[in-house]
């Protein structure tokens, strides 16, 4: 999955392919987050810019008989051409999905390519959508078929579906396009470095619904356009699907991601996380709240999370990633991952994402963390053999799940030349020149004053 971007922002041009985990780095407003978001953007809503638009013999077919069949072969054949389609409309959007001004992403391009894709029709698949209580359609695929099953399933007694055909259309697509590339576009979930003012995303909702109220209220007549116009955020798209999730905590907290439903198997993974968090989240009376782990002769507290550490609002949506969302072969893209976090946990992060993409989670992140590349260097130096590792592993408390090969590891720096450059992974890790050289002006500027001040002395 490789992603090729032109005049996004700062960057004229470059290729990010998206590995394991993928590691881009580099200075302040060089253009790491618009990758990130982009990335997250173009899959997570990828169906929606596909348009395999059905014919009005099929739509109507499915309303007469209540069932039609779909021949997916057609549309395997075309995947290339669907592809260069999502990306001209996302690259179009991009304005939109930033929430910035018209043109100010003009120029910017965005392509995805998928290298030796070979589609196959091996698998089975199911799914259904709901319209209301009453209405859905049933979407079935054998083993081996090239066709998708269609049944309409309606409680009705005219059997008559009242979704317009649009509607319809755009449901149908979006499942052909599920089903067709499901197995080389994970479903991705974006953290963003704006998680840590939780409270404020829960006023800025206040304040929409309060301008949404102002406006019904001082209006005779409502006008539509100007009500959508009040509504709209002021965030990206990313930022608004994090606040999203946060309003709808209660409701998630009823599901269980892969990991949660078997504890045993990945109790590495929760034993990681804790040990980095000190406690764990709840709701309580519809507030989320930090319940830090008991420590003796002191009394249990319940902190509101708008008012606790940076630290826990940082790690907030990890935490619901981790125990409530997390599917199978899921994508997880953190705009720094080390935000707020003491060097300590820094590198107590690195083994969690290792961790995580050992699971078959494939992460992206952007960093300014010295403490964390050099982590996971570490753990992809642990790849090797050598004769005191099992000692290093015991002694440092590394399980043997944060251990990284150099080849899951994709990663990539952003400097003043504008450019998206590629960084050699090997035994030894991500070669970081672009710390290093800062770590040794520090330490050269550390030595000069140092021998200035013991020269007074002489």
């Amino acid at each position: 999955m490789n992603f090729k971007f032109k005049k996004l922002g700062n960057i004229d041009n470059g290729n990010v392919e998206v590995g394991d985990l993928t590691v881009i780095c580099g200075p302040n407003n060089v253009g790491k987050t618009y990758i990130s978001y982009a990335i997250y953007g173009f899959i997570r809503y990828f169906r929606r810019l596909v348009d395999l638009q059905l014919s009005s013999e099929t739509i109507s077919e499915l309303r007469q008989e209540g069932t039609v069949e779909i021949n997916l072969q057609f549309y395997s054949e075309n995947i290339s051409l669907y592809i260069d389609q999502a990306s001209k409309e996302f690259s179009s959007d991009l304005d939109d999905y930033f929430n910035t001004t018209d043109d100010f992403f003009g120029e910017s391009q965005i392509a995805l390519e998928l290298k030796d894709f070979k589609f196959n029709f091996e698998d089975e698949y199911k799914s259904i959508v709901q319209f209301g209580k009453k209405e859905s359609l049933i979407f079935n695929k054998e083993k081996e078929d090239i066709h998708l099953t269609v049944t309409l399933q309606t409680d009705d007694e005219s059997k008559n579906l009242r979704v317009p055909n649009s509607i319809l259309n755009s449901v149908i697509s979006n499942q052909i396009a599920e089903y067709l590339f499901r197995s080389v576009l994970p479903r991705p979930f974006v953290i963003t470095s704006e998680r840590t003012g939780i409270s404020l995303f829960y006023k800025e909702l206040d304040i929409s619904k309060n301008a949404i109220l102002e406006h019904i209220t001082a209006s005779e007549k409502v006008n539509p356009i100007e009500l959508i116009n009040v509504m709209r955020s002021r965030y990206a798209q990313p930022i608004q699907d994090n606040i999203t999730i946060i309003r709808d905590y209660d409701n998630i907290l009823k599901r269980k991601s892969f990991i949660k439903s078997d504890q045993q198997k990945y109790k590495y993974i929760l034993d990681s996380l804790s040990n980095m968090l000190g406690g764990s989240y709840k709701s309580i009376d519809k507030q989320v709240v930090f319940v830090p782990k008991k420590e003796r002769n002191r009394d249990k507290v319940n902190v509101p999370v708008y008012i606790a550490s940076s630290s826990i609002k940082s790690l907030f949506l990890i935490d619901m990633y981790v125990n409530y969302l997390a599917e199978p072969n899921g994508l997880l893209i953190i705009d720094e991952p080390e935000l707020n976090l003491h060097p300590d946990n820094q590198r107590k992060m690195a083994g969690l994402l290792a961790s995580l993409v050992n699971s078959g989670i494939k992460i992206l992140i952007t960093t300014h963390s010295d403490y964390l590349i050099r982590e996971l260097n570490n753990r992809i130096m642990l790849s090797s053999n050598f004769k005191n590792k099992n000692a290093i592993l015991e002694e440092e408390y590394i399980d043997s799940h944060e251990i990284l090969r150099p080849e899951q590891v994709k990663a990539y720096s952003l400097t003043g030349d504008h450019k998206i450059n590629s960084i050699e992974v090997g035994l030894y890790g991500m070669n970081m020149e672009i710390f290093d050289c800062l770590i040794e002006k520090a330490n050269r500027l550390s030595e000069n004053i140092f021998y200035g001040m013991e020269n007074l002395r002489d």
